[in-house]
């Protein structure tokens, strides 16, 4: 059983991380909403649909965000901590830094077992699910072409009207203008009609109308006065079916990507998949990707309770610390992307992409029993401060330069 500290601890930092992750979540939710908030709009669909097809993009986000919202919440928590002294009174009543960092680094495991459920089945069966849907709304032609009360072109040179549409599937008042051919335009117009879906493709069957084809002869004589002769041909039917198969888009199902794929079938080769075989090492990079950013958690984690943890106590605060955490925190996360993005090419970048996050929870493990690498950085950044900062002449009493001072952390 958690004691009471580890509790305590833990809900001291799950709260901030909550907030971290919705606002991440939302920012980047929105950007991914907008893109798909297009082909919504272009095929007529409803909100809906649009919030369901965004509810797919979720665990995508989430995979991003929640290593990112743990740092940012470990860090806010133990920051609070020392400035409300809570920690100071820990420390002084025997609780060790293990004693402190363990509650949070177990909360952190926890967070790298809901990445590895997302990236082991969540994640690529939402991107399954979303390419059907956006399939499935791209092929709707009575949603994309059928409009009451409004042209509409589903594909260029093609122009629809629908004067109402009955909830039994009853279609009144249908003209239908196919330009795709200048040179011979057809206009369907009918008082009637209805879709229908058929082995060969979607249909539109008309009743009671006309075709109106208009042909434009061109000519060879040079001394004709009109190059162009144009005849009108009028047809009335009673009915009359219109072929829209070539407005349904192709579905290829003969490939998965490889952010559709489980974890378990980027392990498999098939030399009959074509995609594979061209894709190996893309595959092989999704693959290293998924299993390395199960440590990202932790890798974050430990960095934020390494940076404040062995602080010592100080009133001014510690925005040096928190400075210093932060930019180390990013500089891995943009070396670990930069080795993602050479590992489909490069045995050596996959073997320092695993080496990256174990390295650097080693070193913070380090640091949280005792090895002063923050007293290393910290001198570190004081000199580089020295080296910007320009010379003043001090006065009596003053420090002179950023060098910190002989008792306490400036960190």
């Amino acid at each position: 059983m958690f004691s009471a500290l580890s509790r305590y601890l833990v809900r001291l930092t799950f709260t901030p991380f909550a907030i971290a992750t919705v606002v991440l979540t939302g920012i980047i939710w929105l950007t991914q909403a907008l893109q798909l908030l297009d082909v919504v709009i272009a095929q007529g669909q409803g909100s809906g649909t649009f919030f369901l097809l965004t509810l797919l993009v979720l665990p995508t986000v989430l995979a991003i965000v929640l290593p990112i919202a743990l740092f940012f919440g470990v860090l806010f928590a133990l920051h609070k901590a020392y400035t409300d002294s809570e920690l100071v009174v820990m420390f002084a009543a025997g609780v060790s830094r293990w004693g402190i960092a363990l509650p949070i680094l177990g909360f952190s495991s926890l967070i790298s077992v809901v990445i590895f459920l997302l990236n082991l089945y969540i994640m690529p069966a939402a991107h399954r699910e979303l390419k059907t849907r956006i399939y499935d709304i791209r092929a709707d032609i009575a949603s994309s072409m059928i409009r009451e009360g409004s042209f509409t072109n589903p594909i260029s040179g093609l122009t629809v009207y629908v004067r109402e549409r009955s909830g039994n599937g009853v279609i009144e008042g249908i003209l239908v203008h196919d330009n795709r051919n200048p040179d011979e335009p057809i206009t369907y117009m009918a008082d009637t009609g209805q879709l229908i879906r058929s082995a060969a493709g979607p249909r539109l069957v008309m009743f009671n109308g006309t075709v109106q084809r208009v042909s434009h002869n061109r000519t060879n004589d040079p001394d004709a006065v009109t190059p162009t002769k144009t005849s009108i041909t009028v047809l009335h039917f009673a009915t009359y079916t219109y072929d829209l198969s070539a407005l349904a888009p192709n579905r290829n199902k003969g490939y998965l990507e490889a952010r559709e794929r489980y974890l378990w079938e980027l392990f498999e080769y098939d030399p009959t998949d074509a995609y594979s075989e061209r894709n190996r090492g893309k595959l092989l990079a999704e693959l290293h990707d998924r299993l390395v950013s199960n440590l990202f958690p932790l890798m974050l984690a430990s960095i934020a309770i390494a940076s404040l943890i062995s602080a010592e106590f100080n009133r001014r605060g510690y925005a040096s610390r928190l400075v210093i955490a932060i930019v180390f925190a990013l500089l891995a996360r943009l070396l670990a992307l930069g080795l993602f993005n050479m590992a489909d090419s490069s045995k050596v970048a996959v073997v320092a992409y695993y080496l990256l996050p174990i390295g650097v929870i080693g070193m913070a493990l380090a640091s949280i029993a005792g090895v002063p690498f923050d007293k290393w950085v910290l001198k570190a950044w004081y000199s580089v401060v020295d080296r910007v900062r320009p010379p003043t002449t001090p006065s009596s009493g003053t420090p002179s330069s950023g060098t910190p001072p002989a008792s306490g952390d400036t960190a």
